[in-house]
């Protein structure tokens, strides 16, 4: 049996154990941010080449990766396949005959990218973009 004594101390350990939860709890996120943090994005990222980012919608950008973090990513110069009613895919600049006219630079929710890769210099499609620029 728990004497009227030992209450006071009992508490005290209860309220330093719940302290110490809550402290541990919170640095959860912290520590998940991290996760990827940790890592030099340079190390990712060749700055000089081009990616190609892969959605979850089936639609495929390719284009310069200038930033990344936990929520977003920022594509520039960028460029895409457009398939026209015959089936023959094409690559295209982004705004290029484009109604609503974007910019040349897209804001990607991470949440929508299956992944991203960095192109070789000599891949078809830089061929293609080196071409298209030089016209």
């Amino acid at each position: 049996m728990i004497s009227s004594k030992h209450v006071p101390i009992i508490l005290a350990i209860s309220v330093a154990v719940l302290a110490v939860a809550v402290g541990v709890i919170s640095i959860f996120p912290a520590i998940s941010s991290l996760k990827y943090d940790r890592y030099d994005k340079q190390e990712f990222i060749n700055s000089d080449a081009y990616q190609a980012i892969f959605l979850t919608n089936d639609q495929i950008y390719f284009g310069h990766l200038k930033n990344i973090n936990s929520d977003y990513l920022i594509l520039s110069d960028v460029y895409y396949v457009k398939i026209d009613q015959s089936g023959t895919g094409q690559l295209v600049k982004l705004g290029a005959g484009e109604p609503h006219g974007p910019q040349d630079k897209m804001i990607i929710n991470q949440d929508q990218v299956l992944f991203w890769e960095n192109l070789k210099f000599d891949s078809q499609v830089v061929k293609t973009i080196q071409n298209m620029q030089q016209k």
